[in-house]
């Protein structure tokens, strides 16, 4: 991974001009550091669960992730996501690097 890539994954698995993939495991009360997303993104969750995301202003979202739901974000302000189930919890984060438009 290059310095400049910020990770916000658990695991960088491909990477090019238009694209970073992503994979995000957290065991139940992991959760990640605080990271800002500096591109718009897409995560596809694998194993679902109870998660909450905590943004730097202290606004808390509580999520329930389902198997196979797909959600899109624009590049936000910094935050974490926490796992607070009692299961796995992973997801697909696909960053939008370029659209190529």
């Amino acid at each position: 991974m290059s310095d400049d890539v910020v990770q916000v994954g658990t695991k960088l698995v491909h990477q090019d001009e238009r694209v970073r993939v992503w994979t995000l495991d957290l065991a139940p009360g992991e959760q990640t550091e605080i990271h800002q997303h500096p591109c718009d993104y897409v995560y596809v969750v694998v194993a679902g669960g109870q998660t909450e995301t905590v943004h730097a202003d202290s606004t808390v979202h509580p999520g329930d992730d389902q198997v196979g739901d797909a959600v899109y974000h624009e590049a936000g302000q910094p935050h974490l996501l926490k796992n607070v189930g009692t299961t796995h919890y992973t997801n697909i984060i696909v960053e939008l690097v370029s659209t190529g438009k």
